[in-house]
């Protein structure tokens, strides 16, 4: 049976690399239905459809939305965001009440009351059904005359607008037609990508084909924070049609799309510290617990799992020189997967604790950190112990009743470690129903693209290459299961009760590094970020507006009584 050779939507053009091609082949009886177009895709960010009536409902909410700098934060107050057991229980009480002709079982939960999007698409698409006669499609060039719900005579009445203002200044009537314009296009955005997801999700593969040429179309990584936003969702969702319905589609990304190197990484890891407070938020809050653990102590060994670049350890080094009797040994064990990004790291750390004149070894364990084991650390006696675990036990939530996690909490608890820290991204990202880690996953990174669009003033080739490093998480958590799913993200309340199963007790946080901790988002003149004592008062939580973002701690071992062998801090 002959194939068609189709683009996917998730191939967007950059302006600094060359456009990404990803293929997919339909099978020929599918053709004439609503399907992606045969040609390389361009971004259009006026190609829109929509229904003048559905819109006039949503105008309100729009203005909500984009009421501060398009900000993500109020997306929860209309509904996107609401738990999909709680929707299906309204739905359920309002059609017992006789009000409302929804009928849920037509739609899975999934976001099911919130949103009414597709109606300016196919709203009865049937899988395996033709769908060349939707009358709601239209083409490019006659949607953005007739889509946006506004005045017929806009366009006249802009004209004239410019005719009378020769200098060139913006009207308020202009300025409220393009703000109303936007939050009309934002609004569909997320109407499709609801669509499509809900459309993988009941297993509709012709109604997922429709919904994703369409977001190819309007969606743009080099767009408004929402395009961008949609472009990687859209591109996760592609990935995630490709692998559900093998014997219809089949795509071989080219191997940059789907793996970031180590230089591409390192790259965007540094951007990232030096346009927002995430990484130093980080790196300082632990780095002030370490001192107070590491007060007094003549040896200390640091154990980090996933060293990347040693970000952390400068600043580290720079106090302990400069305390009144510093140590007499530091030695810093990095783990990772490349030699040669150990091998780097190990020696710019070495060169700077030279200069310092800082008594230093670096160690490298080259591995995967589940495959770690005691003897590779090199734990001598009379260390002070400290074990560093950033943005990395997460990865290790993939096997059943936890038995990898609870193992690499066995072999921490081997080193007999003073002190354990932990960072980890605050969220819910581990659900095992797709649809509520879907919805999750859309909160809490339209707040990331959010505070992403406030630290850059327009588009930039380093803006793209942090969004592609959170578009791979993304991808990986949308589009993967199983042990191929890596992006296992929980809230602190949950890690709580993984830590103290694994031996471990919170040891908490001093008065002066809390407030250090808020002083350093002050550097960055935004009020839009702060520090909260998250998982009732057991951690801090970096947030942006309302959405909480990362969550650091500290931990130490228990003895067999139950209490911890580490100091409580002062």
């Amino acid at each position: 049976m002959g194939t068609q050779r189709l683009d996917l939507p998730c191939s967007f053009t950059r302006k600094e690399a060359a456009m990404v091609s990803l293929s997919l082949e339909r099978q020929a009886e599918s053709r004439g239905s609503c399907s992606f177009r045969p040609r390389p895709v361009t971004i259009s960010s006026s190609a829109i459809i929509a229904q003048t009536a559905s819109w006039e409902s949503r105008r309100e909410i729009g203005r909500e939305l984009w009421n501060r700098k398009r900000s993500f934060k109020k997306f929860h107050q209309c509904g996107l965001f609401e738990d999909p057991d709680i929707v299906r229980a309204k739905k359920k009480r309002t059609n017992s009440s006789g009000e409302g002709d929804y009928n849920d079982e037509k739609k899975p939960s999934f976001l099911a009351g919130q949103i009414q999007a597709g109606t300016s698409g196919c709203p009865n698409i049937k899988s395996g059904s033709s769908t060349s006669g939707c009358p709601n499609i239209k083409s490019d060039s006659s949607s953005s005359s007739d889509t946006h719900g506004l005045s017929p005579n806009l366009s006249e009445d802009s004209s004239r607008n410019e005719e009378g203002n020769p200098s060139g200044e913006v009207s308020g009537f202009e300025s409220s037609v393009k703000r109303t314009k936007t939050e009309h296009e934002g609004l569909e955005l997320l109407s499709f990508l609801i669509e499509c997801a809900q459309a993988i999700s009941s297993s509709n593969h012709t109604a997922a084909n429709f919904y994703l040429a369409r977001l190819g179309d309007m969606s743009s990584p080099t767009g408004t924070s929402i395009q961008r936003l949609v472009a990687y969702f859209t591109e996760a969702l592609a990935f995630r049609a490709a692998k559900k319905w093998q014997h219809i589609f089949s795509i071989a990304p080219p191997r940059e799309l789907t793996e970031m190197n180590d230089n591409d990484e390192a790259m965007a890891l540094r951007i990232l510290n030096n346009v927002t407070p995430i990484i130093r938020f980080i790196h300082f809050t632990l780095n002030e617990r370490l001192l107070t653990a590491f007060e007094g102590k003549e040896r200390i060994h640091i154990i980090d799992f996933d060293i990347k670049q040693g970000l952390q350890w400068p600043s580290l080094l720079h106090s302990l020189a400069s305390m009144p009797n510093p140590p007499t040994h530091v030695r810093v064990t990095g783990i990772g997967e490349s030699k040669q990004e150990l091998q780097n790291t190990g020696t710019r750390l070495a060169g700077l604790a030279q200069a310092l004149k800082l008594p230093f070894e670096f160690h490298s364990v080259v591995d995967r950190i589940e495959d770690v084991r005691l003897w590779m650390l090199h734990v001598k006696e009379n260390e002070c112990v400290a074990v560093n675990c950033v943005l990395q036990l997460h990865r290790a939530l993939y096997a059943k009743n936890h038995i990898v996690l609870m193992a690499m909490l066995g072999l921490i608890r081997s080193t007999n470690p003073s002190i354990v820290l932990m960072a980890e991204t605050e969220a819910e990202h581990n659900e095992l129903k797709w649809e509520k880690r879907f919805a999750n996953a859309l909160k809490y990174y339209s707040a990331v693209f959010d505070l992403l669009d406030y630290s850059f003033t327009g588009d930039s080739a380093s803006r793209i290459k942090i969004e592609e490093m959170f578009a791979r998480k993304i991808r990986n958590l949308v589009a993967y299961e199983g042990v191929e799913r890596i992006e296992r993200h929980e809230r602190f309340d949950r890690w709580r009760g993984m830590m103290e199963d694994g031996g471990f007790r919170f040891v908490g946080f001093n008065e002066r590094e809390i407030i250090q901790s808020k002083l350093l988002l002050k550097m960055y003149n935004c009020e839009n970020y702060s520090v909260d004592k998250g998982g009732n008062g057991f951690g801090l939580t970096l947030k942006w507006m309302d959405q909480s973002l990362y969550t650091v701690s500290a931990w130490a071992p228990m003895e067999i009584g139950g209490t911890s062998s580490a100091l409580q801090p002062g």
